[in-house]
């Protein structure tokens, strides 16, 4: 694609957004910011174009008291926008709130790999062809064990 984008996170008092960040600039030094996400805000969700469009998938909720930031929350829920720049103005759609059968996926990594959604989160691993649908993959020979994992395509 021709921009980049950054899709919630979390400031350093470790409280979710939902705003939506992008560059066209092949320095990455400007970016513009399109508002926030018709979405709730969260922390780590995986971000990745399919189908010609971008979706936002999971994450988590953190609360701060006293200064202390926890885990209040994992989302089960899948956005997507045909153009994320009209973030501001109710560009997002939600695709499903109930995208994983063991619940909510936080520090999830998403890619695109044979015509199909695939996302990594909490241990497990789905797929799905249109990102309403999904379907968990019980994977053979990965360590599920591991806390986080890396996902990319080629």
């Amino acid at each position: 694609g021709s921009r980049a984008y950054v899709v919630g996170g979390e400031d350093i008092l470790s409280r979710a957004f939902d705003e939506v960040y992008s560059t066209a600039d092949p320095t990455g030094a400007t970016w513009a910011f399109h508002g926030s996400g018709s979405f709730p805000s969260r922390n780590s969700p995986g971000v990745v174009p399919f189908l010609g469009k971008l979706w936002v998938i999971g994450g988590s909720i953190t609360t701060v008291q006293d200064n202390i930031a926890t885990i209040s929350g994992v989302l089960n829920d899948v956005y997507f926008s045909a153009d994320p720049t009209q973030a501001g103005s109710g560009g997002w759609s939600l695709a499903t709130s109930a995208a994983f059968v063991a619940g909510g996926l936080s520090n999830i990594k998403a890619t695109v790999h044979r015509g199909q959604l695939w996302v990594i989160g909490g241990a497990q691993v789905y797929s799905s062809g249109d990102g309403v649908r999904w379907s968990r993959i019980i994977p053979m020979g990965l360590d599920a064990n591991l806390p986080t994992f890396g996902l990319a395509s080629l």
